[in-house]
C-alpha cells in the first residue's frame, strides 16, 4: 500500500519503492482492490525484499513494523531511517484495509511534505 499511496502523493518528485523483511512473494488481493477503490494505480507493484531496493539510492527508509526493525535495516546507511509501527492488515476486513491505507495516507503526506518543504494538494 505505502509504494502506491507515496507514487501518487509525491507526484513525479519522488520515486516510491517498498520491500520486506520476509515478501510473501504475492501481493494480498484485498490490498489491491482496496488501493484502487482509493483511486491508486497498483500498476507495477510486487512483493520483493530488500535485496530488491539494495543497489537503489535511498533517502529515506520507512520500517511499518516499529523501532525495532530499524536495527535489520542495513540498506540506506547514509538515509532518514522512520519507524511507523502500522497494524498490517492482511486477513482483516474491508474496513480495516481503509483505515490502514488512510493512516499511511497521513504519515506519507507529513513525510513529503517535510521531505520536499512544500505543501502538497489534497487528496481525491
Amino acid at each position: 500500500m505505502a509504494e502506491a499511496i507515496a507514487r501518487k502523493l509525491g507526484g513525479g518528485f519522488i520515486e516510491a519503492r517498498s520491500a520486506g523483511l520476509a515478501p510473501a512473494g504475492w501481493i494480498a488481493e484485498r490490498t489491491l482492490t482496496t488501493l484502487e477503490f482509493l483511486g491508486y494505480s497498483t500498476d507495477g507493484l510486487s512483493s520483493k525484499g530488500l535485496d530488491a531496493v539494495s543497489s537503489v539510492e535511498i533517502d529515506v527508509v520507512i520500517s511499518l513494523l516499529g523501532e525495532e526493525t530499524l536495527d535489520l535495516m542495513t540498506v540506506a546507511a547514509g538515509a532518514r531511517h522512520d519507524a511507523w509501527p502500522i497494524l498490517d492488515p492482511f486477513g482483516e476486513d474491508e474496513e480495516v484495509y481503509i483505515d490502514v491505507a488512510r493512516r499511511l495516507e497521513a504519515r506519507i503526506r507529513r513525510l513529503l511534505e517535510e521531505e520536499l518543504d512544500r505543501e502538497l494538494p489534497g487528496l481525491s
